[in-house]
């Protein structure tokens, strides 16, 4: 989006949030917008981009369901408009996040699928979760107990899923105990088990083994005439290495967002991805430093010759990987510069000797312009992950788009 749209909107009092634009102004392919002022960083979403992903991913499980797994605010990305993006999908069934704030924030932006907690709640927001029908899951004896207690308040049945600890061991009733737990929860006929999963290490010779353990206590189960429910096992990795993995649904989280969970895997040729989203931001100062001049609070980068140093508004506490500064590129009328600085809430750009770019263009930091920009070419420049561009801060100000 242009500098001078984004200031008229500004100037306009259109910068509320969620403000539906309209087409005639901006043209029918900016759906919504959250304006931030012109001096702050914002991202921009693509609903085809999303709806595309979904339609592979389960192309890719062959032809399963997905649950889509919005942790993190959706990686940082927006849980809600993610959510709102991904609900009109047939090949969405269910969305599942690991916070109990967030399932009723995405369930009050009107998401009528089934919104499954995969953490534990606040029982301050426990009657708020069954009146708004959010799948409760079950991972350990206490969880169980707080669930036969809010049973007993409510005169509703209460979704819930049992979640199993094949073996990661960080969350989840251990396989062993599963059987026992899933009777006790059997008995409570205000509680009705609407799914059972477990999550699958990396490892692919240990996931196999996870894969039987879950396998085995879900025979057990039915031996017992207890219903699973949607059974589901695979986030992104496992869903793309292990089809055994696939169960009755599949559960990916950053494939949704067009990154792989590894480097050069060979289903991206198959399946290619749409990269989901822009992280923008302005230049808001530009200044020509001398040859010895530095930059940072621990003079990260010495200028050798003099140079124009753009900077943005945008740094590690607004999510924007520090690491950033170790070979990162920004995309500035289409040309890419390189990032020297990044600090909690400024990042700094090398333009050159000379340039052209003045204070108000508006730099691309992750992008599908360039293959540079990308989350992999972010990670493959700073020898990191794609893994460390998902953790923005949920203030910064979100607009959607039909397609980029």
């Amino acid at each position: 989006m242009k500098q001078n749209r984004r200031l008229f909107i500004h100037r306009a009092g259109a910068g509320l949030i969620g403000t539906l634009l309209a087409p005639k102004i901006f043209g029918s392919n900016l759906l919504t917008a959250q304006v931030p002022p012109d001096s702050k960083p914002w991202i921009e979403l693509s609903r085809s981009a999303y709806l595309h992903n979904a339609a592979q991913i389960s192309k890719m499980a062959n032809g399963k369901p997905v649950v889509a797994v919005l942790k993190n605010n959706a990686y940082g990305l927006g849980d809600v408009q993610v959510a709102n993006l991904l609900g009109p999908s047939s090949h969405i069934t269910a969305v599942a996040v690991v916070k109990d704030e967030r399932a009723l924030a995405i369930r009050k932006e009107g998401i009528s699928k089934p919104i499954l907690l995969m953490g534990d709640f606040d029982s301050a927001l426990a009657n708020s979760l069954v009146e708004q029908e959010i799948t409760l899951s079950i991972f350990s004896k206490v969880s169980l107990k707080k669930v036969h207690k809010l049973s007993q308040q409510s005169d509703k049945t209460i979704n819930v899923a049992l979640y199993i600890d094949t073996g990661l061991g960080r969350m989840g009733i251990p396989y062993k105990e599963a059987t026992k737990m899933a009777k006790d929860i059997a008995k409570n006929d205000r509680l009705s088990i609407s799914q059972t999963f477990s999550t699958l290490t990396t490892p692919q010779d240990f996931a196999q083994e996870q894969i039987q353990r879950f396998d085995q206590v879900c025979k057990e189960l039915a031996r017992n005439g207890i219903s699973t429910g949607l059974k589901h096992l695979a986030p992104s990795y496992s869903l793309l290495d292990l089809p055994e993995s696939h169960q009755e649904a599949v559960r990916p989280g950053i494939l949704l967002h067009g990154s792989f969970p590894g480097a050069q895997m060979q289903q991206a040729e198959q399946f290619p991805l749409q990269l989901c989203y822009r992280l923008k931001a302005p230049v808001i100062r530009l200044e020509k430093l001398k040859a010895g001049d530095t930059i940072g609070f621990s003079r990260f980068y010495t200028v050798e010759r003099d140079e124009w140093i753009a900077t943005l508004p945008i740094g590690w506490a607004d999510g924007y990987n520090s690491g950033a500064e170790n070979g990162a590129m920004v995309l500035l009328r289409d040309k890419l510069y390189r990032v020297v600085n990044v600090n909690a809430s400024h990042a700094n750009v090398s333009l050159g000797a000379k340039t052209k770019i003045k204070v108000g263009d508006i730099a691309t930091l992750i992008g599908p312009e360039r293959p540079e920009i990308t989350p992999e070419g972010f990670g493959e420049l700073v020898k990191g992950h794609n893994y460390l561009q998902i953790n923005y801060k949920e203030s910064i100000a979100k607009q959607v788009y039909e397609s980029f």
